[in-house]
């Protein structure tokens, strides 16, 4: 396997527009079907520049830091032991949910999507070697459920959010104080995008041939 730098953005500046559009879309649809299913309500509006501005560098950071070690040490070091793909995808992403393994509030079901997530931010790893589109989905997916929508992100809480919420007592379906990760909600979304980019990687490469 021909080894690349993780972090090149040579062909690969519309990975980061793409992380955006995907987060953007996943809590678009999310926090609808939460508001539908009664699950939150949005009970305020609060708009600080300077904090979302120092939250999503502060997002940024955790972002890069945890692509790097999980995807493209963990994932990458796999792959080129010619681990199987996908093998090496559930392991890679099972230590991300170990990562987040004393988070506040973990539990089963937030334990769950921790998982499924690593696996959605590591699928365009398996195919392109390179880290940008899920630096940038980890960033806005982490940006986008705190400091915007005023969940929690794995357990941890913002000082302030442009929306504030309030979160029905069913926690399994809410996410309650862990976040939007912690919920049933969640566990769909995740698993749907998953398969769906599984396919059109594969088809992808496929065509390629």
């Amino acid at each position: 396997m021909k080894r690349k730098w993780w972090l090149s953005l040579n062909g690969r500046g519309k990975d980061l527009l793409y992380g955006l559009l995907v987060a953007t879309t996943l809590y678009g649809v999310g926090l609808t079907l939460s508001l539908l299913l009664g699950a939150v309500t949005i009970v305020g509006f609060h708009f600080y520049p300077m904090q979302l501005l120092n939250d999503f560098f502060y997002c940024f950071l955790v972002a890069l830091l945890e692509e790097i070690i999980v995807r493209g040490f963990v994932l990458g070091g796999l792959l080129r032991l010619r681990m199987n793909r996908f093998l090496a995808l559930v392991l890679s992403s099972v230590l991300f949910g170990a990562m987040h393994l004393f988070n506040p509030d973990m539990a089963l079901l937030p334990m769950l999507n921790i998982v499924l997530a690593g696996m959605m931010l590591g699928v365009s790893f398996l195919y392109t070697r390179n880290l940008w589109f899920p630096i940038s989905l980890h960033l806005f997916w982490n940006w986008i459920q705190g400091p915007i929508l005023g969940y929690g992100v794995s357990g941890n809480q913002f000082t302030s959010s442009l929306l504030d919420l309030r979160l029905s007592e069913h926690t399994w379906l809410s996410g309650g104080s862990f976040g939007f990760e912690g919920s049933i909600v969640c566990t769909v979304l995740l698993s749907i995008l998953v398969g769906c980019m599984i396919c059109w990687f594969e088809r992808r490469a496929q065509t390629n041939r």
